[in-house]
């Protein structure tokens, strides 16, 4: 009884730890036979945070490759992918390049209809006193001529007068015509133009606006300006009268030099016309400016004068 009390009176922590490497050992064992885990297919398993293998084989088996689209239903999926998406950022794109259009053009209409109302006071008076020289000078040519008609007629003139009278006509004539040189005061404009932008048009309302100023002789680039001169443009050049001119352009023009250069760099002139361009004008007063350049009349074949 004795023997069979001690052996029933055995610790039971200490079976435990008895048992313990026992289970371990049978545990180590089962890990060490058992087969590895297949990897994870997408779609198969639950989601346990870990990045599915689409490498596997098994993902490869099932995903399905798409048919290839061709003919009008590849168009008509480029024509979706292409079409604009009304977001907000691209109907605010397009309401900004409408508002910058719209400035842009209104900026340039009101730089070509920029006139009298446009100029400050300065200006104004600058160009009212412009008109007023021009009206005074011509008023004065108007009654020295009509002086001169007036004694011719009556017959008080010599003949020495009338012959002076005369050549002071042809000179006059041939200043027109260009087919004498001419000096007097005047102005000089130049206009560098690296990038070739002053063209035919252009050098053709400079013309003009000389003529409005009062120019009685022009020289553009070596070429006498006349009545029947024409501007044209070749290959980039600048022909004039067939002839053509070297850049930088330079023109010569003989007429009162505050008139001439007023209306030159007036607001809306042609010297800001030509800055807008990219080239760059300088106008130059003289007292004294000779054109050598004439012009070669051609003969009439079809006006006559009437008699």
């Amino acid at each position: 009884m004795a023997d069979r009390k001690q052996d029933h009176d055995v610790d039971p922590v200490d079976e435990v730890e008895a048992v313990e490497p026992e289970v371990e050992e049978v545990e180590a064992g089962d890990d060490a036979d058992a087969p590895a885990p297949p990897a994870p297919v997408f779609g198969t398993e639950p989601d346990d945070g870990a990045d599915p293998d689409f490498t596997s084989p098994e993902a490869r088996e099932l995903v399905s490759p798409r048919p290839p689209v061709e003919g009008k239903d590849a168009w008509g999926r480029l024509f979706k992918m292409s079409r604009p998406r009304a977001t907000r950022a691209n109907l605010l794109a397009a309401i900004l390049a409408i508002l910058l259009g719209a400035a842009i053009a209104a900026q340039v209409q009101l730089t070509n209809q920029r006139g009298l109302d446009e100029l400050s006071q300065s200006d104004l008076v600058r160009v009212l006193d412009d008109v007023s020289a021009r009206s005074s000078r011509l008023d004065q040519q108007v009654r020295e001529l009509e002086t001169t008609r007036d004694r011719l007629k009556s017959g008080t003139g010599t003949a020495g007068e009338a012959l002076e009278q005369a050549q002071k006509r042809v000179d006059t004539l041939g200043i027109l015509a260009g087919t004498i040189a001419t000096k007097g005061p005047g102005i000089t404009l130049r206009i560098t133009d690296p990038d070739r932008q002053v063209n035919g048009p252009i050098v053709l309302d400079l013309i003009q606006e000389l003529r409005d100023a009062g120019a009685e002789s022009i020289d553009v680039g070596g070429v006498r300006i006349v009545a029947s001169s024409f501007i044209g443009d070749r290959n980039g050049d600048l022909v004039v009268d067939g002839t053509p001119v070297s850049r930088p352009l330079v023109v010569k023009v003989i007429g009162d030099s505050k008139t001439l250069s007023s209306a030159m760099t007036i607001p809306g002139g042609i010297v800001e016309t030509v800055r807008q361009k990219g080239a760059n004008a300088t106008v130059t007063e003289s007292s004294l400016v000779e054109i050598t350049s004439v012009h070669r009349p051609t003969e009439m074949t079809h006006a006559k004068p009437v008699e």
